[in-house]
Parts: structure tokens; sequence; C-alpha cells
């Protein structure tokens, strides 16, 4: 079974306000990233959104704490490029180095689109789902991979989900069949 994989941290959430400015558009294309990466890759936090910082922030360019992409090597995922980053708190003075910016290689067609509810949007990449609900057949064994419906849905095989729960990692959260919508 899969999920799609979601941080909703822990309340309040610290904002991110600059993430970095890279050719090529957002990092949710699910090929390797071609272009040479600044390092680190910086992130800024909005001075007047402070909070707890999130394990991760699926962005244009998407942020994983340390102990998350732990976590995910640990349940086996191994097609996850990682650059580094920092998040720069200007306001309390703090760098956190335990970041990565990640790129997930892999984007499978697995919508079950009768099954689904969908509310706009073209056929790929950008599907409004009110309800999703996936085709087990076409997940390919695969441990994680964004939709190629909605490359904002990070999907993720029930083995990554039990890593992760079992790790600890606050604020993560997995949708079933028909729950996740976006």
């Amino acid at each position: 079974m899969h999920y799609i994989m979601s941080c909703e941290g822990e309340h309040p959430i610290a904002a991110i306000d600059e993430s970095p400015r890279l050719p090529g558009g957002p990092w949710m294309h699910g090929r390797p990233i071609a272009i040479d990466v600044p390092k680190p890759l910086v992130y800024t936090l909005d001075a007047q959104r402070p909070g707890k910082l999130k394990a991760m922030y699926d962005k244009a360019v998407p942020l994983v704490r340390d102990d998350l992409l732990e976590a995910l090597r640990e349940a086996g995922v191994d097609n996850l490029e990682v650059f580094d980053a920092v998040v720069r708190d200007a306001a309390a003075g703090k760098e956190y180095t335990n970041y990565k910016a990640f790129n997930i290689v892999g984007v499978i067609a697995c919508a079950d689109m009768d099954q689904s509810e969908v509310l706009g949007g073209s056929t790929v990449i950008d599907v409004d789902f009110a309800s999703l609900v996936l085709d087990e057949s076409k997940c390919e064994g695969v441990l994680m991979f964004r939709l190629a419906e909605a490359v904002n849905a990070i999907v993720v095989d029930e083995r990554v989900k039990g890593g992760v729960e079992a790790s600890g990692v606050p604020g993560m959260v997995f949708y079933g069949p028909g729950e996740w919508c976006g």
C-alpha cells in the first residue's frame, strides 16, 4: 500500500520566507538535477512568522531535516539527490545546518482516476484532487516517488511510512486512499 507523505509540523510553525532561486524551475519533475547546485543552498526564515522548524518543507527546492532523511534511507529509499543547505533565522541570530535540499528522482502515473474525485486541472502534473486513490498495480514497488498526475504529491510505500513513524520524527502525516486532496 502507498500513502501521500506530508509534513504539517508542530505548531506554531516557522515559515520559510526565502528559498533558493535556481534555473530550471521547481524540483518536482522527477529527473536528476542537471545544474551546478550552489553549496550550501540558503533558506531564510520569515521573522514575522516564528515557530518550530518542520522536518520537511516541500518548496520549489524541497528541504528535509537530517533525522527524516536518515529515516527515509533506513527504510530503503535510494532515489534521492541531496544537497547541503542552511536555514537562517536572522531574528534569533541562528543558522541550522541539519537540513538538506532534496530531489526525488522518479515520477509515476498511478492515480486511479475512476476512483478519485477530481476538481480540475490537466490530466498530468497539476490535477486538483478532492480525493485521491492510487492504483497500487502501477506503483511498481517503488518506495518513494512523485505522483505524475499531481507532482506536488510525494508518494511512499507502507515500509517507508512505518520507518518514518518508528523514527519519531514529529509532524509527519500519511494520507491513505481517498484522504489526500491537493
